[in-house]
């Protein structure tokens, strides 16, 4: 086996490579001093700044999982006005509602609908009178009323009047001098005339509306005359 050469004393070799060397200045010393804490400041700086960057981001995240969690409530629907199913559904201006008739019935015709507070005042073979329930002014008076009747037999051709519809059936209505509505319409079988006077205030619709819920019984007759 081969011997190793020694190698030489680490420590003298550091020191003459060292060598006895000119002795640093103040001034060397105190750029050394000033450089070193200029670079330990820069490092707290950065380290400070993504401390901070760290702490930022957390708050985000934190503040996104709240949010997640509490939905914020729905603005109150403010509900919209219902639309009326019937022209009826809604006064007319200065008249009156229609409303579902639940009283006894008149021999010669029955109604579905009656204006409000109205009733049926009763009935001859030849009309029936619907009427304020305070007004007691008799059968044979018309006035202030809602009158359905057969059209006399003595009246020939077609009615007077603008075309309507009552439902499937053909119809006319007009509005005579004084105001008061007239409303003529073929049933199939019948000949019949709705009279609404002037003081009712109703629309010629509900005119037509109250026709629509009139149904014509064997007991109805036409007048002569």
């Amino acid at each position: 086996m081969t011997d190793l050469p020694e190698l030489p004393d680490l420590t003298a070799r550091l020191h003459r490579l060292v060598g006895d060397g000119p002795a640093p200045t103040d001034e060397t010393v105190r750029r050394d001093l000033a450089r070193g804490r200029g670079a330990s400041r820069r490092r707290a700086f950065r380290a400070g700044t993504a401390g901070l960057t760290l702490v930022a981001v957390a708050g985000i995240g934190t503040a996104i999982a709240v949010n997640a969690e509490r939905t914020p409530p729905a603005s109150p629907s403010i509900a919209a006005p219902s639309s009326p199913s019937s022209p009826s559904d809604v006064s007319e201006p200065g008249g009156v509602q229609l409303v579902a008739y639940t009283g006894e019935q008149q021999p010669g015709f029955v109604v579905a609908k009656v204006p409000a507070g109205f009733v049926l005042e009763g009935a001859t073979p030849f009309n029936l009178n619907v009427a304020r329930a305070d007004d007691h002014s008799g059968l044979d008076v018309f006035e202030d009323k809602l009158v359905v009747m057969l059209e006399s037999q003595s009246v020939t051709g077609k009615p007077e009047g603008a075309p309507v519809k009552v439902g499937d059936l053909d119809g006319w209505m007009r509005t005579v001098e004084d105001g008061t509505q007239v409303l003529t319409y073929d049933d199939g079988e019948h000949r019949v005339v709705v009279q609404a006077w002037k003081s009712l205030g109703l629309s010629d619709q509900q005119v037509i509306e109250f026709a629509e819920g009139v149904t014509v019984t064997a007991e109805a007759q036409a007048g002569v005359g």
